[in-house]
């Protein structure tokens, strides 16, 4: 027979990954899409996107494992499930919003490396089409 405080150990273990995983997936479809604006190339786009959501699997993975030990709500067993959860859940909104910041991060990074080589290339094709004065 499971102790009473593991199974709510396991159901947090259990409600958690489902929580890390949807939010994670969430991330990675929406992520590719977002930098696909920014990347021509789409298959960039998504490697990038890949690495974050990497990332933050494997951060709030690491975070749910932190709390998952950690007593929290007192003596009963259900309340310390739901302070549990509503921790994780404001670490995920944390780690969401990072990574967000970090996928705008890298979009605005690359606009600004498009837009860069867009003025260089029109500034050098300016200057070869000028004509040249005082021959002729």
């Amino acid at each position: 027979m499971i102790p009473v405080e593991t199974g709510y150990t396991l159901a947090f273990l259990v409600i958690g990954t489902a929580l890390v995983f949807v939010d994670g997936w969430l991330l990675r479809r929406s992520g590719t899409t977002y930098l696909a604006a920014a990347y021509p190339d789409g298959k960039v786009a998504d490697s990038a996107n890949q690495l974050i959501t990497v990332l933050f699997h494997l951060t709030t993975l690491g975070v749910l494992a932190l709390l998952s030990t950690v007593r929290m709500g007192g003596g009963d067993p259900l309340h310390a499930l739901l302070t549990r959860v509503g921790v994780l859940l404001l670490v995920l909104a944390v780690a969401h919003g990072i990574t967000i910041w970090l996928l705008a991060r890298l979009r605005t990074k690359q606009r600004e490396k498009s837009l860069q080589e867009e003025i260089s290339a029109r500034t050098s094709g300016h200057l070869d089409a000028e004509p040249r004065t005082g021959t002729g």
